[in-house]
């Protein structure tokens, strides 16, 4: 097997290329076409294709995905009772449309928490900790410093202070 970049070993960066020949075609793009839920279980279990980066990748592969096999279906149920997402029937199948409420509620999350990556991170914490490997106040620490910070963040961009209620 070649290295793929052997097909770019006679090319150096600056260099001036000529084009032989272009077109222009006129075409139209469309969006991708909406999961149905066995689609979207598909995509949680091979999560890692939407890694940014092959570090990313790597280590949503070794949780192998998002969720388990026991709560990827619990995950989604969850979401259209809450309405977040709701099906609707497309032929012989329902696909999953997002509601307004679950675009206006991740319009407001922050990147980190929408990020396939930040869910790997907290698999193999809690697998560590479920192996011994960590310590569970530890985790608990963790996840209430990433709590507070979040939240001081939300206040600060909305010009709001957080209240005495606020700060439990």
């Amino acid at each position: 097997m070649s290295d793929p970049t052997d097909k770019f070993a006679g090319y150096q960066t600056g260099a001036v290329m000529y084009a032989v020949s272009a077109k222009i075609e006129a075409k139209r793009t469309s969006p991708p076409s909406p999961y149905t839920e066995d689609e979207l279980m598909d995509d949680m279990l091979s999560a890692h294709k939407f890694g940014r980066n092959d570090r990313e990748r790597e280590m949503l592969k070794r949780v192998q995905g998002i969720g388990t096999s026991r709560t990827r279906g619990t995950i989604i149920t969850n979401h259209l009772d809450r309405d977040l997402i709701r099906r609707v029937k497309k032929g012989k199948k329902h696909q999953l449309h997002i509601t307004d409420f679950g675009s206006h509620l991740l319009s407001q999350l922050p990147d980190s928490l929408k990020s396939v990556s930040m869910t790997a991170l907290w698999e193999l914490a809690l697998a560590d900790v479920a192996e011994g490997r960590a310590n569970s106040d530890l985790l608990k620490q963790k996840i209430s410093e990433m709590v507070k910070r979040l939240l001081a963040e939300a206040f600060a961009s909305r010009g709001v202070l957080p209240t005495d209620s606020t700060r439990r």
